[in-house]
């Protein structure tokens, strides 16, 4: 039997950008048993970005730092503009990383998916207490609307 699911993950909404199928599948499947909202996975720096952009409400986020090639960069932006915390998934040791990024949680491939979710559930936690009583939003100013896309591949 397994651990039973982090109830800090209920009903949060994660964001999964991972350009590898198997990875992104492994983590949408571990999200979904611990009783996150899965938003994404997304592929590819422009569907993540495309995906805030249209006001998906995200807690947080678990970004891959090399997308088919691209740095996540734009995606990091958009989430910080958002006050949306991530955590980083990559093959690239945390030195290789630029130094703003390495502030934020870093997990090396292969990594302990259980060790991700507790840093996810830890960053879904601080981003609901900073948010009570200053009203629900997406962290653009807009309502959060609770929205999630399907689970797919994109």
């Amino acid at each position: 039997m397994g651990r039973a699911p982090d109830s800090r993950l209920q009903d949060c909404a994660v964001m999964v950008v991972e350009d590898e199928f198997f990875q992104a599948d492994d983590l949408a499947s571990a999200l979904g048993r611990a009783g996150a909202r899965l938003v994404g996975p997304f592929a590819t720096v422009e569907a993540a970005l495309a995906a805030l952009e249209r006001g998906e409400h995200v807690d947080a986020a678990i970004l891959d730092t090399n997308l088919r090639g691209a740095a996540v960069t734009p995606v990091i932006a958009a989430l910080t503009r958002r006050d949306i915390p991530y955590a980083l998934a990559t093959g690239y040791d945390r030195d290789m990383l630029p130094a703003d990024w390495r502030e934020a949680p870093v997990f090396q491939k292969p990594f302990e998916i259980s060790a991700l979710l507790e840093a996810i559930a830890e960053l879904c936690c601080h981003r609901r207490q900073a948010g009570r009583g200053k009203g629900a939003t997406d962290g653009a100013g807009s309502p959060g609307r609770g929205t999630v896309s399907a689970p797919r591949f994109m």
